[in-house]
């Protein structure tokens, strides 16, 4: 019994604790082999400890890091050859490969294991398709739209966007292969194409999607409401109404309403619609506006008053004159226009004939008012005149004045006009020559009385300029100015008896303003 417990005492000392010095580790094996290879292919790995001696044997195993429980491949070197592994490629071995070396069938010698080798499979793109976020039939202008390029194989894709057969030049996520357009518009209206493809050395796979219709539907925008007037066969009058949108996505709804109250509602595929109403002339039958909706999104027009007023008062017409190079009227307009009238329709008339279109020296336009255009000569001479009628019934015409157009009167310079002109330029000649002789008199004038003052202002400063010369150069200067004052004085009193020729100058003023300065 005591031998037994000695026996199990001694097995359980050799099991936990190690044996000092028997334990022998590998060196580091090396793993090298191809980076990359198609799948299902077959290739060959190699692994071997470097220096390792000889004559002892290792068993080397080849595993994916990310699954170290399920050995790939397994060699036993007996006699210190390295390792091959030869493999047949599949997806199961993408990613890092590691070589575990370890003493065959010898637990004494502790495992070592090699560094891992990045290894990639290939597996050729096919079968691309498009797949939308939302679907493509019902994408509305403002969403978020994500295409996403979907491969049934392959690895290691790349992915090229095309659109309108341009490729895409907006961002977008390539490592997934999604196209992103955030708030899409009507502009991003097109055919849509991906393209994945990857490569094996100098080999390119690709694969091409179909082609992927993308229509974006746009909401409803403002409505324009306008009317017209039509009479009927049994003399009713009607307007019609119509509200049309620039942009909408059918179905549209248009609803007509006379201030809040619902009149007519009518739903189309277009953008556009009419609506009849029964109205009574020259009588306000309301205010009209139009409501448009799709998609739960609806939108009002502007306001319009509808009344519709019969050509009433007044014709006038008015000519604007256009001249040429010589300052000769060669082109007439005559505008004409009726006081009153909602729809005013004008015909124009030459000495009672009446002109349409544009025929030789005339042509007819109109909008709110109608305009004859004339071309000066000896055809469009005569007496003209205009006409309105309503365009929606012609029962009712007011006539405008006559007026007498031709080259004659227009090139004539008027009786009035040129005594105007005459009666100006002469006024224009008078004060000039008035105000030449003012000048002339008021210079004589000042000349004449103020002539010894102004002499001996100038002597004055001529003294203290030479104030340092010579005594006798002073003498001399003193003897000249006294003979020029004698002349001064001579020269006023010859002229004593023109002083009373002009009372209107006033000479004290003068004088003071002379001494003054």
């Amino acid at each position: 019994m005591e031998l037994m417990h000695l026996t199990v005492i001694l097995i359980g000392i050799s099991v936990f604790v190690p044996r000092i010095g028997a334990l022998e580790k590998l060196g580091e094996p090396v793993l090298f082999g191809p980076s990359a290879a198609i799948d299902r292919s077959v290739v060959d790995f190699f692994c071997e400890i470097p220096g390792k001696p000889a004559t002892l044997s290792v068993q080397y195993d080849l595993y994916v890091e990310t699954n170290p429980g399920k050995v790939i491949a397994t060699h036993s070197s007996l006699s210190g050859e390295m390792a091959t592994f030869p493999l047949r490629i599949n997806t199961q071995y993408d990613g890092q490969l590691i070589c575990k070396a370890s003493g065959h069938n010898d637990t004494d010698i502790e495992s070592s294991f090699s560094k891992a080798w990045d290894f990639r499979v290939i597996v050729p793109v096919e079968a691309v398709s498009i797949i939308s976020h939302p679907s493509i039939e019902n994408i509305w202008e403002g969403q978020t739209l994500t295409l996403q390029c979907k491969t049934n194989k392959g690895t290691y894709v790349s992915y090229d966007w095309f659109w309108n057969g341009a490729r895409v030049q907006m961002p977008y996520d390539s490592n997934n292969g999604t196209l992103t357009i955030h708030r899409v518009s009507a502009q991003n209206t097109g055919n849509y194409v991906c393209m994945a493809s990857n490569q094996f050395n100098d080999t390119i796979f690709n694969s091409t999607s179909d082609i992927v219709n993308v229509h974006i539907k746009e909401y409803v925008s403002k409505p324009e409401i306008s009317f017209d007037v039509v009479k009927r066969e049994d003399g009713v009058y009607t307007a019609t109404i119509t509200c049309k949108s620039q942009k909408g996505a059918p179905l549209n709804t248009f609803s007509l309403l006379n201030y809040t109250d619902l009149m007519i509602t009518e739903t189309v595929d277009i953008t556009s619609v009419f609506f009849n109403v029964p109205i009574e002339l020259n009588r306000y039958m309301g205010q009209m506006r139009c409501n448009a909706s799709n998609e739960g999104n609806w939108i009002l027009s502007e306001p319009v008053n509808l009344i519709v007023e019969t050509v009433r008062g007044a014709v006038t017409m008015t000519p604007v004159k256009h001249m040429g190079l010589d300052f000769q009227v060669v082109r007439v307009e005559l505008r004409c226009k009726v006081e009153r009238g909602t729809f005013p329709h004008y015909s124009w008339f030459l000495n009672n004939s009446r002109l349409v279109g544009q025929v030789g020296f005339y042509a007819v336009d109109w909008s709110d008012e109608s305009v004859l255009s004339l071309s000066l000569g000896q055809d469009s001479a005569g007496f003209y005149h205009c006409q309105a009628t309503d365009r929606f019934d012609n029962s009712t015409s007011i006539h405008s004045p006559k007026m007498l157009i031709s080259n004659e009167v227009l090139n004539t310079v008027s009786p009035l006009v040129a005594i105007v002109v005459f009666t100006s330029f002469a006024l224009l000649n008078i004060a000039v020559i008035a105000c030449c002789i003012y000048g002339v008199v008021l210079r004589r004038r000042y000349s004449r009385k103020y002539p010894l003052t102004e002499v001996r202002r100038k002597m004055e400063i001529t003294v203290k300029q030479e104030d340092e010369d010579k005594e006798d150069e002073d003498y001399l200067f003193l003897f000249e100015m006294e003979d020029f004052e004698e002349e001064a004085i001579q020269a006023d009193r010859m002229s004593d008896s023109a002083e009373d020729e002009d009372q209107s100058v006033d000479e004290s003023v003068l004088y003071e303003g002379t001494v003054s300065e």
